[in-house]
């Protein structure tokens, strides 16, 4: 009995100096974690801050851009008219906030063409082959090159209809047979859908969505992209989109790749209204026989065209 008395003491002194020894670095421990968590959650509320003041600087530079915007464009725009090109995937705030601008820069909106969704998809080549083939035929006169491929005929039959050349001496044109004949060719086929035309326009500004998910999908930014180079080889064009088309997954970034095209002017950032002004003053220098790339995205020509 004494026996198993002792081995049972020797048993409890083992675990209690076990304990004695492991409780000094399990507190240093949890000490320790406590202290890491206390500075983690500090640096949580830091960025808060910093997150809430980014904010509130931006609100204030959004709320200060729509105030100053219709003064800082007024009459740059006077007595042009403009069409207004929606692309697949546009977002209709900028497009509403550009052409916003447009009259309040003393301009006049002609027409707005917005593409259908399969525009913005290489699928619509063979539909557009055809049909754009079938237009060329029936209208000779616009002499467009036999070379030419689908999406190349449709800039330019979309040019002729609601677009005029950059030599013309007019600001406007009649909104006549032949661009009657395109645009409803165009509605027909569900390609695109144009609201109210009621003359053609020496200026155009298109829109552009955002940038796409991925490289593949990036892939069918050719076919805006082939449009809007075909387009302002026959009417002058401003191409607008959102920060992220600028990119190269982006309508712009593969634009503004490709190299400078006649008549063909970039503006990225137009999801603000300090990007949409700088549309408007794009606008105003292409009507003076400036182009350029614009913005704050890779724009090689600065913030902003020169005023004057």
């Amino acid at each position: 009995m004494r026996s198993w008395v002792m081995r049972l003491v020797g048993v409890a002194l083992v675990l209690a100096l076990g304990i004695a020894i492991g409780a000094g670095p399990l507190q240093k421990s949890n000490q320790t974690r406590d202290d890491e968590l206390t500075a983690q959650k500090r640096k949580v509320v830091e960025k808060e801050h910093q997150i809430a003041s980014l904010r509130a600087g931006e609100k204030y530079s959004s709320a200060y851009a729509a105030a100053t915007a219709p003064d800082l464009v007024r009459n740059v725009l006077k007595g042009r008219s403009v069409t207004v090109l929606a692309l697949p995937g546009a977002d209709p705030n900028t497009v509403g906030g550009v052409r916003n601008l447009i009259a309040a820069a003393g301009g006049k909106v002609t027409a707005q063409v917005t593409f259908k969704p399969v525009m913005g998809r290489a699928s619509s080549r063979q539909l557009v082959e055809a049909l754009t083939s079938q237009m060329a035929t029936q209208n000779p006169d616009l002499q467009i090159p036999a070379t030419a491929s689908g999406f190349q005929r449709f800039g330019l039959l979309l040019a002729r209809a609601v677009g005029l050349p950059a030599d013309s001496a007019q600001d406007t044109a009649p909104y006549d047979e032949t661009a009657v004949g395109i645009v409803s060719g165009l509605q027909t086929a569900g390609l695109v859908t144009a609201t109210d035309p009621t003359a053609r326009a020496d200026l155009t500004v298109a829109v552009t969505g955002p940038a796409a998910e991925n490289a593949d999908a990036a892939g069918a930014n050719a076919v805006p992209a082939t449009i809007l180079q075909s387009y302002a080889g026959q009417a002058p064009v401003v191409v607008a989109g959102p920060a992220s088309a600028a990119g190269p997954l982006g309508v712009l970034g593969s634009l503004r790749s490709g190299g400078a095209v006649a008549g063909l002017s970039t503006v990225d950032t137009a999801e603000s209204v300090s990007g949409q002004v700088t549309t408007i003053l794009a606008l105003a220098a292409l009507g003076r026989g400036n182009t350029g790339s614009w913005g704050g995205v890779d724009a090689k020509d600065g913030p902003v065209p020169p005023l004057s």
